[in-house]
């Protein structure tokens, strides 16, 4: 009985020595011995999924009960796969502050905040609790892009929406709309995504120096179709017809493939050297692309020379930022090219560029060049993005709303449509936004 007694004692004794510390540290607790991080501020906050916690997550670190300076903490989101891990360093105090941005899961989310010692290694770590919300009507941010610089966000037929990131760094899916967003880790890691692009059955993400990769299954798998192109630096534009032509540009020429890059030809005669942008066909064959020189030049029936339409005297195809060409083949040119305090414009031809109509025009009142960008059509709508401004709407070119205004100046650089009209953008430095209805 004693024996007993006296194992039952002992094992109580070996559980509670074992539990966790109530700030959340993994070791003993016993904070007056070794390298110790403790939870000053910000546990059990709620806010809307994708927002920044109204208080910073403030913790201290302590080596044998003495603050100190100079330790590096990391700090890991759930939701988030580590896609980005932030370090930072105690100060003076021994203390230091995080900006928790939660992911796009609704309900609990947890932060864990881990010190190293001089030597990288994992020392001790902390963990903390916030409660996220469904997010309502307005203006939010998709989940653990936050801050990142986005290259492009693109929206398939399937309904998933990809982007991509100004690192080397995996692509990035989304299957709810921009809410939450996840490593597409059946890419590599290691190449910088200039832009995604697809048709409706492809899927092309071309890179910064390595080329242009395909995939037929939704992503599943990726071949890199960038054998034909003597050389892949200096990526300049890409673009992919509903038909499934290839138009690639870089700093080395234009190259366009008819059989999804299994062969290439160059074909940049009468271009002016340097990287062409915004590669477009019109429905008869004829291609557009915007030079080197911000001039508009076109390739009749898709052979020959290219010649530049703004050669007589045409000031407004001289110094042109964008090309569209919609599904009726109106053609719409934006500008001007890197004009600061200027006014943008965007001019229509309904024949084939003989005649130009001015449908938009708008005085930039920032310091930022008056650019058009990225005209696009999806319904009944067209849309393009206004010098940084905000992504503008029209049905008619009479009537425009900037759809962003209440964001104020990102620097919109991308948007696209999700499957459910959700209006998804990217800014440089900001991550995604998408708007709920």
């Amino acid at each position: 009985m004693k024996r007993f007694l006296y194992l039952a004692l002992l094992i109580l004794f070996f559980n509670e020595g074992c539990k966790k510390d109530p700030s959340g540290n993994q070791q003993n607790g016993n904070l007056q011995h070794g390298l110790h991080i403790q939870l000053l501020k910000g546990n059990n906050q709620t806010d809307t999924i994708g927002n920044p916690l109204k208080d910073s997550i403030i913790v201290k670190i302590t080596n044998n009960g003495t603050p100190v300076a100079g330790y590096t903490v990391q700090f890991k989101r759930s939701g988030c796969e580590d896609m980005d891990v932030t370090d930072a360093v105690s100060n003076t105090n021994g203390q230091l502050s995080f900006v928790w941005y939660l992911s796009g899961d609704i309900g609990e989310q947890s932060l864990n905040a881990i010190v190293l010692d001089g030597n990288l290694n994992h020392r001790d770590s902390v963990s903390v609790s916030a409660m996220g919300v469904a997010s309502s009507h307005g203006w939010h941010r998709g989940g653990c892009l936050q801050n990142f610089p986005v290259n492009t966000v693109t929206a398939l037929s399937s309904g998933r929406i990809l982007a991509s990131v100004n690192k080397a760094s995996y692509p990035y899916y989304s299957d709810n709309n921009a809410v939450s967003w996840h490593p597409l880790k059946s890419f590599s890691k290691n190449y910088v995504v200039s832009k995604i692009v697809n048709n409706g059955t492809d899927i092309y993400l071309a890179t910064l120096n390595q080329g242009v990769f395909h995939s037929a299954n939704n992503g599943q798998n990726w071949t890199n179709i960038s054998t034909g192109i003597p050389n892949v630096l200096n990526f300049s534009d890409f673009a992919v017809t509903p038909s499934g032509k290839l138009f690639y540009t870089n700093a080395n020429g234009f190259y366009e493939s008819d059989d999804k890059g299994a062969t290439w030809s160059e074909n940049d005669f009468g271009l002016p050297s340097g990287p062409s942008t915004y590669p477009c066909e019109q429905s008869n064959g004829d291609l557009y692309i915007i030079g080197s020189d911000a001039s508009v030049y076109k390739l009749p029936a898709h052979t020959g020379t290219w010649i530049s339409i703004a050669a007589d005297a045409n000031y407004l195809l001289s110094s042109v930022q964008s090309i569209f060409i919609d599904n009726s083949g109106n053609i719409f040119i934006g500008g001007p090219h890197d004009a600061p305090d200027g006014t943008g414009y965007i001019y229509e031809s309904s024949d084939n560029g003989q005649n130009w109509t001015l449908v938009f025009s708008q005085q930039n009142t920032s310091t930022s060049y008056s650019n058009i960008d990225n005209i696009s059509k999806a319904g009944s709508s067209y849309y393009f993005s206004f010098a940084g401004l905000g992504i503008m709407q029209t049905t008619n070119f009479s009537t425009f709303s900037n759809l962003t205004a209440q964001l104020g100046n990102l620097g919109f650089g991308s948007y696209t449509i999700a499957g459910n009209g959700t209006l998804v953008i990217g800014a440089p430095g900001y991550g995604v936004y998408y708007k709920v209805p």
